[in-house]
């Protein structure tokens, strides 16, 4: 075998070819974008770079197939908030083969271990944590969400028996739109309008600027005492914003205001996953037509939870509720039959405990796993919760 590193576009084809192998027998798995893949490592589309370093490696076979492939990478901000320099390792595939597994874990640790970290998690995402995050260990049996991890059951076998261990646990959770307690959820919704005269209102897809900056002021009150926070700066969320311009339905954002002070913001999508099934991961301009004609055609579609946040100054005072209240709407009713909420921590009871007010239920579970480098430093893993 082989291992060559990741740095042009022959190499990148090569790694791009190793999941069409390992999933070729699997019908549940949609292969994600390789645009969305490359943009990950690429300095110029993921800000991570500016205080970040990444490497990408694929294993090939004796006759020069690809069998495997490994990024390894350390997001230096991020570990300034942290008690330790801990790197990280993701788009992890593998063909069920220890020797080649070994290999690939082992060129990722050295590297991360020359670069001086004490710990290792994987498989992660280099940059956001709301996408390409953790192992999936539960929910085999249904297709991925956009930007959402599917792997096969023998690689937690990978991990564990190269000394990693679980140490975040990140949950998918499906409701059904019609088993939403629509009533009970609208009767509070107006006693928050009548008790502390909060509104609400969609976003304005021709005035993004303003609800980037809204979004900003809300989330970076809202999660800056959570583990791993990295500020958004309003020019990273209309980035986003703009990309999601194309499939974005305007009736699924919300944002409410106490005047016109933004305190809270929940945004959902058409889950584009199943609609990108037929593009096998590489969506070029000539394919873009059918894949929007099949969203827009599609009668009924799920949605998938995007952004969610409340003021922290306004917890408790019901703003929840008031959003739910507003997205749901004959439009909204008539168009979704299902939603998901994807990475949602297990340790995160807050958002666990209100998102299981609308009745959802875990379908989908990925676990992050450490692995210790250094025998003095504690292994403290975020609490998981029982599903």
């Amino acid at each position: 075998m082989r291992i060559l590193e990741v740095g042009n576009r022959q190499t990148w084809t090569l790694f791009h070819r190793v999941p069409h192998i390992v999933y070729q027998q699997t019908p549940n798995w949609i292969c994600p974008l390789e645009s969305d893949v490359e943009k990950v490592f690429n300095p110029a589309t993921n800000k991570t770079f500016q205080n970040g370093i990444a490497r990408l490696w694929v294993l090939l076979d004796d006759s020069g197939k690809p069998q495997g492939r490994i990024a390894a990478f350390i997001d230096k901000q991020r570990n300034i908030q942290q008690d330790f320099p801990t790197g990280g390792i993701g788009f992890f595939e593998c063909v069920e083969n220890e020797d080649y597994a070994k290999a690939l874990f082992e060129v990722a640790e050295q590297y991360l271990v020359e670069e001086g970290v004490k710990a290792i998690d994987g498989p992660i995402n280099f940059g956001e944590r709301d996408k390409f995050w953790g192992l999936l260990v539960q929910g085999f049996e249904f297709p991925p969400l956009y930007q959402e991890n599917y792997h096969l059951p023998y690689y937690r076998r990978f991990f564990e028996s190269f000394g990693y261990r679980p140490y975040e646990q990140v949950l998918t959770l499906k409701g059904i739109v019609a088993e939403i307690p629509c009533e009970r959820i609208h009767t509070l919704a107006q006693r928050v309008r009548e008790r502390y005269g909060l509104t609400t209102r969609s976003i304005d897809p021709h005035n993004l600027p303003l609800y980037a900056d809204h979004l900003r002021q809300v989330y970076n009150e809202a999660f800056r005492t959570f583990p791993y926070f990295k500020p958004l700066h309003s020019h990273q969320i209309l980035d986003m914003l703009k990309q999601l311009r194309p499939v974005m339905d305007k009736n699924m954002v919300c944002f409410a205001y106490e005047g016109s002070q933004p305190v809270g913001f929940c945004g959902m999508m058409p889950d584009i996953n199943e609609y990108l099934k037929p593009v096998h991961g590489k969506l070029s301009l000539w394919k873009i037509p059918g894949f929007l004609w099949r969203l827009r055609a599609a009668k009924k579609r799920i949605a998938k939870g995007v952004a969610f946040g409340i003021h922290p100054d306004f917890h408790r005072k019901g703003v929840f509720p008031l959003m739910v209240d507003f997205l749901y709407n004959d439009t909204n009713t008539n168009t979704y039959t299902a939603f998901y909420l994807p990475t949602i921590r297990g340790h995160n009871k807050m958002m666990v405990e209100t998102s299981f007010s609308l009745g959802v239920k875990p379908e989908r579970v990925h676990y992050a796993f450490r692995k210790m480098l250094d025998d003095q430093t504690p292994f403290t893993p975020f609490e998981f919760m029982e599903v």
